[in-house]
């Protein structure tokens, strides 16, 4: 192989690497998003690095060549799962044990990949990049679903962080379809792009929002007036029962500011906008189930009647509420009405 090559290949997978320490920094000192959402994007950025960076090995040393292709399709199958928690955190700040089962491909490729002859690791390679695309799906499905009930500044950053994952994963395809050198170099360059404009987003969108904590403030007088106005909209009005409910179209409905409400809920309330808003959505929901044995209707119709448009938001948001499942919660108001009795 040409010299030249083996320096450029090596000098984008060292760009890479470089970028990543930087950005990994950048998300410990600003803590951009949850706890979990932080350590979702360092593994993601993490994982990003190992894929590009196995390049190297995998095509300069016949030696541990089997090793980097499985390192590489360990990354793919990790990285699937983490981008889709990555946008799940931005509505839960729980990980269920059993959502590990989503990296137990991984596991097991990890475990015994290494020993596979090419042609295996070849088509073990090729569905994973399937199972890659079929999780990105699956991230932009949860995105645009979040983002009805989700503050837009809550995933400004996980917007790039997906749109980056999908063009990386375009050039995996790339490859599978044309399986050539001279694609696996552009593919690499592509991808430590990417990084560096994730970086580069991540950044900016960082010091917007502190900018934002730092210069922007609402007087007494404005809090009180704001806050006057979503009593009415969610007390009177019952503007939550609106499933596409967004911060964005409450400040339409009241003409304010949307920094401004969101701030004003969040000193308030000591809530995000997506909390208050199924708050009052719970405890609407209490009331009904209270005529849960006299109705027809089931937990989730309830549910959906006033504003829930997800059996799993709902009962996340219930049990969060609560501290119990809305079938205990039924369970309780029934003991004691008995007890009563």
């Amino acid at each position: 192989m040409e010299e030249y090559v083996i320096v450029l290949i090596a000098t984008f997978c060292f760009m890479a690497i470089i970028n990543c320490i930087f950005l990994i920094r950048v998300i410990i000192l600003k803590q951009p998003l949850s706890r979990l959402g932080n350590l979702f994007l360092i593994l993601i950025v993490s994982v990003l690095t190992l894929k590009v960076s196995n390049t190297v090995p995998y095509y300069f040393s016949d030696q541990i060549a089997p090793l980097a292709f499985t390192f590489g399709i360990v990354g793919k199958l990790v990285l699937g799962p983490l981008l889709f928690f990555l946008i799940q955190s931005s509505q839960t700040s729980k990980f269920p044990w059993f959502n590990s089962l989503h990296f137990l491909p991984a596991l097991i490729v990890l475990s015994i990949g290494w020993n596979f002859e090419f042609i295996p690791l070849l088509l073990v390679s090729n569905v994973s990049t399937l199972v890659v695309g079929v999780y990105i799906v699956l991230s932009w499905y949860t995105y645009y679903a979040n983002s009805s009930s989700t503050a837009p500044d809550k995933l400004q950053i996980e917007k790039p962080v997906l749109i980056g994952t999908s063009i990386i994963w375009i050039s995996f395809v790339i490859h599978f379809l044309y399986y050539d050198l001279t694609n696996y170099i552009i593919g690499t360059f592509v991808s430590v792009l990417v990084l560096y404009w994730i970086n580069y987003c991540m950044i900016i969108i960082t010091l917007k929002k502190n900018n934002t904590k730092k210069t922007k403030t609402v007087s007494p007088k404005k809090t009180k007036l704001i806050l006057s106005l979503i009593d009415q909209s969610f007390v009177e009005e019952k503007i939550y029962r609106d499933p596409k409910l967004t911060l964005n179209k409450l400040a339409e409905h009241i003409n304010q500011p949307v920094y401004v409400i969101s701030m004003v809920i969040n000193k308030s309330y000591n809530k995000t906008f997506p909390e208050f808003v199924n708050h009052y959505r719970v405890e609407a929901l209490k009331k009904e189930l209270m005529k849960f044995s006299t109705t027809g209707y089931t937990i989730e119709g309830m549910a959906y009647s006033v504003g829930f448009n997800t059996p799993s938001a709902f009962y996340a948001a219930f049990k969060k509420e609560i501290g119990v499942t809305p079938q205990q919660y039924i369970s309780q108001h029934l003991n004691k009405i008995e007890n009563c009795n």
